[in-house]
C-alpha cells in the first residue's frame, strides 16, 4: 500500500487540529528532534531463527518502504536488539534510531507500556501525531499490546500490522505480506465521549463541549459519521447548559437542543420543562410592572439557589457566597414588588417609604441611599425593614438573617468578587451548606411550597451526579 500513509496523514491533520495534543510532557527531546515529516515506530521481534531474512528482515523492510519516513524508530527487546542493528545497517538511505526495552521487559506489559510512551512521549514534542504511524506486528504480546495502549493513549491516529497467508507455524508466508491499518479515532473519539459524560454530570458543561469533536469543522470526517452525530447533539446540550449556567438565559433559549441521540445520554438531556424554564428568564418585563416583576424574581431566586449549589459542588466557594447574599436579597425584593414597590426607585410618597424615613431621621440612622438619577434606592436590610411596616410576614425571618454572619454585608462587600481584595467565604465547605438550607427554607415559605419543589426539581435539572444533602 504505497503512499496510502501520506494521503492518510493529510486526512488526519484533524486530530492535530481537534486539540488531541499528543502528550507534551517536559522531557528531553535530545536526539529526537526531527523535521517535520512522516515518522514510523515498529516493534521488532524475532522471527523464525532458520530464515531471518525471510520471516523479520524482510516484512521489516517491506513495511519501511510503504513511504518516505523522515524517520524510523525501531523498539527491539533486549533479545531482538541485535536484529534491530541488523536492519538499520541495511537501510543506509534512512534515519533509523534504535530504542530497545530494558532487558527482561518484552513479557512485562506494564513496564513495556512505559518505555513505549515514554518514547512517543519525546516523538509527540517535536511532531504532531497525524504524522506517525505505528506498526505494533513483531515482538511478544505484551509488547504488541504495550505499543497499542501508548499510541492510543497518545491519540496516535493511525496503527497499522503486517498480515499475510499463514504457514503450518501461524506465522506470516513470504512474500505474502500485506500492510493493514487501523483509526485510533474509533477509540479515541468514544473516549471523547465518555469523558464529556462524565465532564457534564459533574457540571462542568463548556469543557465537555470542548472535549467532542466539532461536526462543523472540516476535518471531523476522520472520526465515524454515528460518532459524529451522536458529538453534535450532545454539543447543543453542552451549550444550552452551559448558557443557562452561566445565568444567560437569552443565549440558553437560542439553543437548539438536539434529540438525545441515545439511551444512555437521555438521561443527561434538558427536559421540555427546563428549556420552558430558561425561555421563561429569557423574557424581558417592564420594571414598572410590579406583579410581573415579582414573579420574576422568584424564579430567580430559584435558579439561583440552583446555580448557588453547584457552584459549592464545584468548590468555587466564593461565587457561591455572594450568590447566597443575592438570593436573599432577592426574596426581600420580590415581596417588596409585592407591595408594589421597587428597592431601586422606591415612591418617595408611599406611606411605608414616608414612615421609615421618619424613623431613621428621629434614630439618626444611615438614611436611604440615592442613585445618580434622584431615585430613592433601599439595601437588603431596608428593604426588610419597609417590609415590616407593611406587615408582612416573611419580614421578620428576613430581619433575622441580618444575625447570619456569612450574610453581613461587609462580609459580602469585603470579597475579592465586590469590591475587597482576598477571598471572604469559608474554606470549609459544611457552614456554607447549610446557609444554602436555610436560604431554601426561606424561600419554600415565600409562596406556594409545592410549587417551589416543583421549580427546584426543574433548576437543579442540569446532570450533576452530587445533590446537596438535605440534612
Amino acid at each position: 500500500m504505497p503512499g496510502h500513509h501520506t494521503q492518510t496523514a493529510r486526512g488526519l491533520h484533524a486530530m492535530d487540529q481537534l486539540g488531541s495534543g499528543g502528550g507534551r510532557e517536559d522531557e528531553a527531546v535530545d536526539n529526537m528532534t526531527i523535521a517535520a515529516g512522516p515518522i514510523l515506530v515498529m516493534t521488532v521481534g524475532t522471527g523464525a531463527q532458520t530464515s531471518l531474512e525471510a520471516t523479520l528482515f524482510t516484512p521489516l523492510r517491506k513495511s519501511i518502504a510503504t513511504d518516505a519516513w523522515t524517520r524510523v524508530i525501531l523498539l527491539p527487546s533486549g533479545m531482538t536488539e541485535e536484529f534491530a542493528e541488523r536492519l538499520r545497517s541495511g537501510l543506509e538511505s534512512v534515519d533509523v534510531v534504535i530504542r530497545p526495552l530494558p532487558a527482561g521487559d518484552e513479557n512485562d506489559a506494564d513496564r513495556a507500556y512505559a518505555h513505549f510512551d515514554a518514547v512517543l512521549s519525546e516523538v509527540l514534542q517535536a511532531t504532531p501525531p497525524y504524522r506517525v504511524v505505528v506498526d505494533f506486528t513483531r515482538g511478544t504480546k505484551a509488547m504488541s499490546a504495550a505499543l497499542v495502549l501508548a499510541a492510543t493513549r497518545r491519540e496516535v491516529p493511525h496503527l497499522r500490522y503486517i498480515t499475510g497467508r499463514r504457514d503450518q507455524r501461524g506465522m506470516v508466508q513470504a512474500g505474502s505480506e500485506e500492510v493493514r491499518q487501523i483509526r485510533t479515532t474509533v477509540a479515541a473519539g468514544h473516549r471523547r465521549l465518555d469523558l464529556a459524560r462524565d465532564l457534564m454530570r459533574r457540571g462542568n458543561f463548556p469543557a465537555a463541549e470542548a472535549v467532542m469533536p466539532d461536526p462543523e469543522h472540516p476535518f471531523a470526517g476522520v472520526f465515524p459519521h454515528d460518532l459524529i452525530r451522536v458529538a453534535g447533539a450532545v454539543r447543543t446540550v453542552a451549550r444550552f447548559y452551559s448558557a443557562w449556567d452561566r445565568l444567560d438565559y437569552a443565549a440558553a433559549s437560542g439553543v437548539t437542543v438536539a434529540e438525545a441521540p441515545t439511551d444512555e445520554w437521555r438521561g443527561l438531556w434538558p427536559t421540555s420543562t427546563a428549556r420552558d424554564w430558561v425561555r421563561v428568564l429569557a423574557r424581558e418585563v417592564d420594571r414598572s410592572d410590579t406583579g410581573a416583576m415579582a414573579a420574576r424574581l422568584r424564579r430567580l431566586v430559584i435558579d439561583l439557589l440552583a446555580n448557588g449549589e453547584r457552584r459549592l459542588r464545584q468548590g468555587q466557594h466564593e461565587d457561591a457566597l455572594v450568590r447566597a447574599y443575592r438570593v436573599l436579597e432577592l426574596i426581600g425584593q420580590a415581596r417588596l414588588f409585592d407591595q408594589g414597590l421597587d428597592s431601586g426607585d422606591l415612591d418617595r410618597n408611599h406611606p411605608a417609604v414616608l414612615r421609615l424615613q421618619r424613623k431613621i431621621e428621629t434614630k439618626n440612622q444611615d438614611p436611604l441611599s440615592t442613585s445618580r438619577n434622584g431615585a430613592l434606592q433601599a439595601g437588603r436590610f431596608q428593604v426588610a425593614r419597609l417590609l415590616k411596616d407593611c406587615a408582612d410576614p416573611l419580614a421578620k425571618r428576613l430581619l433575622t438573617f441580618e444575625q447570619e454572619a456569612l450574610l453581613k454585608p461587609s462580609l459580602r462587600n469585603d470579597s475579592v468578587l465586590i469590591h475587597g481584595f482576598v477571598a471572604r467565604a469559608p474554606e470549609d465547605s459544611d457552614s456554607l451548606r447549610g446557609l444554602f438550607r436555610k436560604l431554601a427554607q426561606l424561600a419554600k415559605s415565600d409562596g406556594d411550597p409545592k410549587k417551589f419543589d416543583e421549580w427546584l426539581s426543574i433548576t437543579r435539572s442540569p446532570p450533576c451526579s452530587i445533590r446537596m444533602s438535605r440534612g
